[in-house]
């Protein structure tokens, strides 16, 4: 059985077992159908909400952010055993604000809460759903948030939650009064969650300064945890989880020895996401030489720099075009 829905759409710590398999089943055949009627509702939600069943992203899969990771793993606590806040006289936490730049391993982070908790993880993609729904998406938040609070923990994703600011469909003073009916109707439901709930809204953005300030407000999400750029060190372990998982995939050695002396430097300022697209090209390359018939060899670090320097040099033509150079 697969752990996701099949259709895109609708729907390390103290974890709990797992759910039977059989049970597993019948709560992904109810999500599929509430989330049928909800698209007849709404309209297509296909690339927008995407619910797993049983995610499997463990925190030892995410390398570079030691910090954030001990964070976010701590909240694991807030939805397999709420009862212990109770018992220290305090509820557990409603909500999270993951924050820092594109690439450093946000949407892993909040992956990797709901496998060490045996939740359910439902990753809304904010950007795609304020573009199609515009203000009306603070009513689908609403139902979403209603169907997680029926089926057990639960992980509730907020990607890119700066979108919730709607600066990015409407002109500025429309875009406020929006995006403030919008918000409402999410802390709305936010301050409806108590204990018994067994759900946590976890937000994460590279734009703090679009982020609603009520949002942040005691009791919603406010506990934040920067998501920072890897240093040197992080870097490396970034790489060597990355080569690692490649060759367990393959079965096989796919790397020569890597000189981390000469490769780490030029990668400075590198999120997790870039360094793990250079290993990717790189093993690309390989990948079509051995479609022509030459000898591809193994993964060297001249052509990890080879690939990096030709990375380096696409994001500097991205960067141009975005501001309009080479328009």
């Amino acid at each position: 059985m697969a752990n996701e829905l099949p259709r895109e759409a609708g729907p390390s710590g103290r974890a709990t077992p797992p759910e039977p398999e059989g049970q597993q089943w019948a709560i992904q055949r109810r999500i599929e159908d509430v989330f049928t009627k909800l698209g007849e509702k709404f309209g297509d939600l296909s690339g927008r909400v995407v619910v797993t069943i049983k995610p499997e992203t463990p925190f030892e899969h995410i390398g570079g952010i030691p910090q954030a990771k001990a964070a976010i793993r701590g909240f694991t606590t807030a939805l397999t055993e709420p009862d212990l806040y109770l018992k220290w006289g305090i509820n557990p936490p409603r909500g999270i604000l993951l924050y820092g730049p594109r690439g450093t391993g946000k949407t892993m982070l909040a992956r990797a809460l709901a496998t060490s908790a045996g939740a359910i993880f439902y990753h809304l993609k904010m950007m795609n759903l304020t573009s199609k729904f515009g203000p009306n998406t603070g009513e689908l938040l609403q139902e979403i948030i209603n169907i997680a609070k029926t089926e057990g923990k639960a992980v509730v994703y907020l990607d890119e939650a700066n979108a919730l600011s709607l600066e990015h469909l409407l002109p500025p003073a429309a875009a406020r009064e929006s995006s403030a009916r919008l918000v409402a109707a999410l802390c709305e439901k936010l301050d409806g969650l108590d204990e018994s709930s067994r759900i946590l809204v976890v937000a994460s953005t590279n734009r703090t300064d679009s982020v609603d300030r009520a949002l942040v407000e005691p009791g919603r999400l406010d506990r934040l945890v920067e998501v920072a750029l890897p240093d040197g060190a992080a870097q490396q372990e970034i790489l060597q989880l990355v080569r690692q998982r490649a060759e367990a995939k393959a079965g096989r050695p796919l790397f020569d020895e890597i000189d981390y002396r000469s490769l780490l430097p030029p990668m400075g300022g590198m999120s997790g996401a870039e360094i793990s697209e250079v290993f990717r090209r790189a093993l690309e390359q390989k990948v079509q030489a051995a479609g022509e018939g030459r000898d591809a060899g193994l993964v060297t670090t001249p052509d990890l720099l080879q690939q990096l320097d030709g990375y380096r040099r696409i994001r500097e033509i991205v960067e141009k075009t975005r501001y309009g150079q080479y328009l």
